[in-house]
């Protein structure tokens, strides 16, 4: 598990917990609690817990020093292109039969890992989750956890091979509780998760650090988001060619809103927390490369291009 955060930390003790899996976790800026104390995890699902995991890195080379390739390798940081190549920073523990497994936000984030690694299969998988790092090592996670996964690439001859790999690590997360599916196309769930990641993240940046909830609260906020929404909607389907699978009963704007309505706590988007920490923002994979799409197939996206500009100034202004 490459990224020892709120993802990579609670999906890595769910693995952890299965006796046919041996885990190791890269961490970065919270490699010292993690080491020494472990991660610290409320999970409305799965109780309290204290995960400690056996084995911690503070990168990829430790990692593969000490126990060479992997079978899989789990891709869980960030996705900051116009930062760095995450797929530059895994390449050690990819090996001639290592699954690379893409957990990451936004669209288009799977070229650069097809690029550089053309004999390996490539997964994308979704997760629908809530959790978030309270502070370092301090996972609270909600009551729902579901990945779903899809064989973006690999080589022709080995395709029911990965596949079947695949579905192995599939089931490992299903046995531990997590709902996890296997797809033939991957794209319509990443295109479901972005109609709301691809809206609340960046309005709640430029409307000033509101949750989710309280944008839905504020009518024309509201009316903002569904509005970007259907651009998300109008966008993947005609990139795709097919509708959305409908995770959580989102099936257009005015569902997404209400079911934001429905969650019983606050929720604060991962761009909000970054930019309010002046960190870089997953601008591109969220924003940027869905317009560009958009250009490609002809299809007016006027609310996320202004929603791009707007970011990009927030991010600049930083001090």
């Amino acid at each position: 598990m490459v990224g020892g955060g709120a993802i990579g930390g609670l999906f890595a003790w769910r693995l952890s917990l299965s006796k046919e899996a041996t885990v190791s976790i890269v961490c970065r800026s919270n490699y010292a609690q993690v080491k020494s104390s472990g991660y610290d995890i409320n999970s409305a699902q799965f109780g309290h817990a204290v995960y400690r995991p056996l084995r911690v890195y503070q990168s990829v080379e430790d990692a593969v020093a000490k126990e060479g390739t992997f079978d899989y390798v789990i891709v869980a940081l960030k996705a900051l292109p116009n930062i760095y190549d995450s797929s530059e920073r895994v390449s050690a523990a990819v090996g001639d039969d290592t699954m690379v497994v893409l957990f990451q936000n936004g669209i288009g984030i799977e070229e650069p890992f097809v690029k550089r690694f053309p004999h390996a299969a490539v997964v994308s998988t979704v997760s629908f989750v809530s959790v978030k790092q309270e502070e370092s090592a301090v996972l609270r996670h909600g009551g729902f956890s579901m990945l779903a996964s899809g064989l973006h690439s690999c080589e022709r001859s080995t395709q029911n091979r990965n596949l079947a790999k695949l579905h192995i690590l599939s089931d490992l997360f299903a046995s531990q509780g997590v709902s996890s599916i296997v797809e033939a196309d991957i794209q319509p769930y990443r295109w479901q998760k972005h109609i709301l990641n691809g809206s609340t993240n960046p309005v709640s940046v430029i409307s000033g650090g509101a949750s989710c909830q309280e944008m839905v609260r504020n009518e024309y906020c509201r009316a903002l988001l569904e509005d970007v929404m259907a651009e998300i909607f109008m966008l993947g389907k005609k990139v795709t060619g097919k509708s959305f699978p409908g995770v959580d009963g989102i099936i257009d704007p005015k569902s997404a809103t209400e079911y934001i309505e429905t969650i019983p706590v606050p929720v604060y988007t991962s761009m909000l927390v970054d930019s309010q920490c002046k960190r870089p923002m997953e601008r591109e994979v969220i924003l940027k490369n869905p317009i560009a799409l958009a250009d490609k197939h002809g299809v007016d996206v006027p609310r996320m291009k202004a929603l791009y500009a707007l970011v990009t100034m927030v991010e600049a202004g930083y001090k």
